[in-house]
C-alpha cells in the first residue's frame, strides 16, 4: 500500500477538482507504472543454495506475457503444489523468496509469479487490485494444466494484495484443496474505505462510490468478486493470519470479517497474532525486529549520504548479515498454517 501522504494529497488536490477527477489520479499514482523489486535490499535464488527452479510462461486475460517460475528443493517430496501470489508495491515474487524456500524445504512445489507489470511480467499499469484477481486464475489454471504436477494435491498462498487475489479466486477452482492467506482483504475497494478512513475520516467516504464506479469501468462487475463470497463456493480448507497491528491492511477488512461470517466452519483456521506488522506477518518477532532495523538504518543512511547504485549495493553487504537476513520465516506459525490446510 502507499503511504498517509497520499490520502492528505488526496484532499488537497480535492478541494480544487472534481471526485471524479481525484479517483482517476489516485489510479494512476498507485497502479499507473511497472514495478521493480529492488534485489539488493531482497533475495536472490543464490541465498538458497538448495532451491532449484524452472522457468515459466502464461498469459493474462489482457494478454500480457507473464512470468513465474516452479520452485522446489532439491529433496523435495512431492508433498504438493502451491501457487503463490506476492503483495503490491514492492516489485514480484523475489520479495518472497525466503517464504517460498520455506515451503519448498517442506517438501512441497511451488508456482511462484510476478503480477501484471510486475518485475519479469509484461504490462505498463497494474490497472488496480481486481486486475491481481484475474492474474491469479490464470495462473492457477495454468499450473493446473501441467501434466507433472495433475495429480499432486493444489494449494493456494498469499501475501496482502496477493492473499485477496487467490481469497477471491479460490471458489473458481474445484481442484483447491487449501489456501494460506498472510493480511489479505476481502474486495478490491475495501482497502480504499479503510485507509481512507484512517487518514481522512469520514470524508473519505465521499470518494467510494467514485471508487467502485472507476473500478468497474476498468473491470466490469468482476470487480465486486469478495473473499467470502468465494469461500463460499469453494470446499477448501482455509487459514487466515493477520496481525493486530496491521496497519496497511486493517485486520478489521481481513480475519475479523472473515472469523465474523465462518467462525463455526471448521474447514476456517483463524490466527490472530500480536505486533507483527504487516510486510512481516510471517515472521517471527525477533525476525521483524532485525527486519525493521535494517529498513531504517538503510533508509536513513541513503536520506543522508544520498549514495550512487554502487554506494547502495555496497552498504547492503556490509551492513546485512544475510544468513540471518535469509531466514527470518516464523517456522513453526508456518507448520501450524499447513498442518490445518494439508
Amino acid at each position: 500500500m502507499d503511504k498517509k501522504k497520499i490520502f492528505n494529497t488526496i484532499l488537497d488536490v480535492a478541494k480544487t477538482v472534481t471526485p471524479a477527477i481525484v479517483t482517476e489520479q489516485i489510479y494512476d499514482k498507485m497502479f499507473g507504472h511497472h514495478f521493480f523489486s529492488y534485489r539488493p535490499l531482497y533475495f536472490s535464488l543464490e541465498d538458497y543454495p538448495d532451491l532449484i527452479r524452472e522457468r515459466h510462461h502464461f498469459y493474462s486475460y489482457s494478454k500480457n506475457r507473464l512470468t513465474g517460475y516452479i520452485y522446489q528443493c532439491k529433496t523435495s517430496t512431492k508433498k504438493g503444489i502451491f501457487v503463490f501470489a506476492h503483495g503490491y508495491g514492492g516489485g514480484g515474487h523475489h520479495c518472497y523468496l525466503d517464504l517460498i524456500h520455506s515451503l519448498c524445504i517442506r517438501g512441497y512445489y511451488v508456482f511462484a509469479y510476478d503480477a501484471t507489470a510486475n518485475d519479469e511480467s509484461e504490462g505498463h499499469t497494474i490497472k488496480g487490485f481486481t486486475q491481481g484477481l484475474l492474474d491469479a486464475d490464470k495462473a492457477i489454471s495454468y499450473v493446473e494444466s501441467l501434466k507433472d504436477y495433475e495429480n499432486l494435491p493444489l494449494y493456494l498462498c498469499g501475501h496482502s494484495w496477493g492473499a485477496y487475489s487467490m481469497s477471491a479466486v479460490i471458489g473458481w477452482h474445484i481442484r483447491v484443496q487449501g489456501l494460506i492467506a498472510f493480511s489479505g482483504f476481502n474486495q478490491s475497494t475495501s482497502i480504499f474505505k479503510a485507509r481512507g478512513e484512517m487518514y481522512a475520516g469520514e470524508k473519505a467516504n465521499d470518494f467510494m462510490a467514485y471508487v467502485e464506479t472507476y473500478e468497474n469501468l476498468l473491470f466490469g462487475d468482476i470487480y465486486k468478486s469478495t473473499a467470502i463470497n468465494a469461500f463460499h463456493n469453494t470446499k477448501a480448507k482455509i487459514c487466515i493470519v493477520h496481525s493486530e497491528d496491521d496497519e496497511t491492511v486493517p485486520i478489521s477488512i481481513g480475519l475479523d470479517l472473515y472469523k465474523k461470517e465462518f467462525k463455526n466452519d471448521k474447514r476456517f483456521k483463524f490466527i490472530r497474532l500480536l505486533n507483527r506488522g504487516h510486510g512481516t506477518v510471517y515472521y517471527t518477532l525477533p525476525g521483524k525486529r532485525y527486519h525493521e532495523k535494517i529498513a531504517h538504518q538503510y533508509n536513513q543512511f541513503v536520506k543522508k549520504e544520498k549514495p550512487d547504485e554502487e554506494g547502495r549495493i555496497k552498504y547492503l553487504k556490509e551492513h546485512i548479515d544475510r544468513e540471518r537476513y535469509n531466514h527470518l520465516i516464523d517456522e513453526e506459525l508456518l507448520d501450524r498454517c499447513l498442518k490445518h490446510i494439508k
